[in-house]
């Protein structure tokens, strides 16, 4: 299937069908990056979540701009995966901003930024996921903070 069928197929009413084109998307590899990076800008918030998705999956560096600005899409969802694949592309450049997304509204999406955090690891990480546990009082967030504390090599018997 092309980049271009692949595309279109995002748009389809049915999840299932979605899915598969985000996968055929990441296993087209490279070529699909920028492609993928304009779908952040699609009207249909359900393409930009499949686009975020395949760009964390790609691993590519390219990606990294674009999923920290989609961080701040009004969709809840989008932020959530955006979150997901700035972890996957580990690089500690998105700790801060990852950081700031312990006052997302979304509680999803706050667990998304936290686990994030603690697979890019590191002194800041820690500290943003320290200072995200002080604020949390959802007691699920609070779980998946300390996990990413686990992640990052912190003993959780230190909180």
């Amino acid at each position: 299937m092309t980049i271009q069928t692949l595309i279109s197929r995002l748009s389809d009413r049915d999840k299932a069908v979605r899915a598969e084109a985000m996968h055929g998307l990441v296993a087209v590899g490279r070529p699909a990056v920028p492609a993928c990076i304009a779908l952040l800008s699609d009207g249909d918030w359900k393409v930009r979540y499949r686009a975020a998705e395949a760009l964390g999956l790609l691993g590519d560096g390219a990606a990294f701009d674009p999923l920290v600005a989609a961080l701040d899409d009004e969709k809840d969802h989008v932020r959530y995966m955006a979150a997901k694949g700035l972890g996957l592309l580990g690089d500690p450049r998105a700790v801060e901003r990852l950081g700031q997304m312990r006052d997302d509204e979304n509680e999803f999406v706050r667990r998304s930024a936290a686990r994030s955090l603690g697979m890019i690891g590191g002194e800041e990480a820690v500290l943003a996921l320290r200072e995200a546990l002080e604020g949390e009082t959802v007691d699920g967030v609070r779980a998946a903070i300390l996990e990413a504390l686990r992640d990052a090599g912190v003993d959780a018997a230190l909180h």
